[in-house]
């Protein structure tokens, strides 16, 4: 992050409203539009910024061009026990996958467990933000996205698979939800340039590496299998046999849901959930290590900070936004 001196800060509040307000002067609806701001400033709130209101220009672009559709025809097509299948009609990704995980949860309700497979969607941001759907109704969530090449199979010296994120949380009894986020790529600045050369050079980086070699690659390509197959919307089968790249770019995800209940006294899983935090925690730390994190405590302790003081933003990431906001004659806060 830049100095203090380049940084605008801002109150969560106002630029959730300033968001929503630029999409719904894009033409998407209000509802859709307030519940994706709502998905873009809770990743800045939590530190992740590369997935926050920076986003939103290039939003705003793919809703002129129509390549996210701004009054989607979103539609659950098939429900058969635990199972449904959203039709998401190039719907923004945050609302699309917010509706899969509402839809998941439901599935649960009635038989322990939901799995929402979302066809068609796009860029859906951080996915941990639909996975803390499904703990903040007291369940088990897990959150899975698939697009386009981008990110080298291991072994391949060019794209073949995309840094597909997985997000899984668990809520607890005493504490906020433990929250795992990731992505499968290792590193956002290191990959390999045109020629297949390993690169640290973001001016000449083509291709991510995936997370761990075999490891992540490995299971991006089963996230396209769960994701895409299943839904009989593949991507990357459609894209390498098209040369690596497709005219139309999609995406597909899948929430789940996990009723703790149906696996016994879900207040003692909470506990344990609980315990378990407590004592991971309290492992001697390594040399240099100031305190070990649980999955997601970051994550909080940056929100809290960023609810007191306000989100600092980029000046470049706010210069852009009030050009949106002038393009789309809306007012800033």
């Amino acid at each position: 992050m830049p100095s203090d001196s380049k940084l605008h800060v801002i109150a969560s509040a106002d630029l959730q409203r300033f968001a929503s307000a630029l999409f719904a002067a894009a033409g998407v609806a209000p509802p859709m539009a307030d519940e994706w701001a709502k998905s873009l400033v809770w990743a800045n709130l939590r530190g992740v910024d590369s997935h926050g209101v920076l986003r939103i220009p290039g939003y705003i672009e793919r809703l002129k061009t129509k390549a996210i559709n701004p009054a989607p025809d979103m539609r659950v097509e098939r429900r058969s026990g635990a199972i449904a299948i959203l039709e998401a009609d190039r719907a923004p990704g945050a609302v699309a996958m917010a509706m899969a995980m509402d839809e998941a949860i439901a599935r649960a309700r009635e038989v322990h467990v939901g799995w929402c497979a979302a066809r068609n969607i796009t860029h859906a941001g951080a996915v941990g933000y639909f996975a803390l759907q499904a703990a903040n109704a007291g369940m088990a969530g897990i959150v899975m996205s698939a697009s386009g090449p981008m990110m080298a199979y291991h072994g391949a010296k060019v794209a073949g698979v995309s840094s597909n994120p997985l997000a899984i949380a668990f809520p607890a009894r005493n504490r906020p939800p433990l929250l795992l986020d990731m992505s499968t790529s290792n590193v956002a600045m290191g990959g390999l340039d045109a020629q297949g050369r390993d690169t640290t050079d973001p001016r000449k980086l083509a291709t991510l590496l995936p997370l761990g070699g075999a490891k992540g690659s490995g299971l991006s390509f089963m996230i396209e299998c769960l994701c895409s197959l299943t839904v009989d919307n593949p991507i990357i089968a459609s894209a390498l046999a098209a040369g690596g790249k497709l005219d139309a770019p999609f995406l597909n995800g899948v929430a789940i849901a996990l009723d703790l209940a149906a696996f016994g006294d879900r207040a003692r899983i909470l506990g344990e959930a609980d315990r378990l935090a407590r004592l991971i925690a309290a492992l001697p730390p390594a040399d240099g290590v100031e305190r070990i994190y649980l999955p997601g405590e970051r994550g909080d302790s940056i929100l809290q900070a960023r609810m007191r003081d306000g989100i600092p933003l980029p000046q470049g990431t706010w210069s852009r936004l009030l050009a949106c906001a002038k393009a789309l004659a809306v007012a800033p806060p």
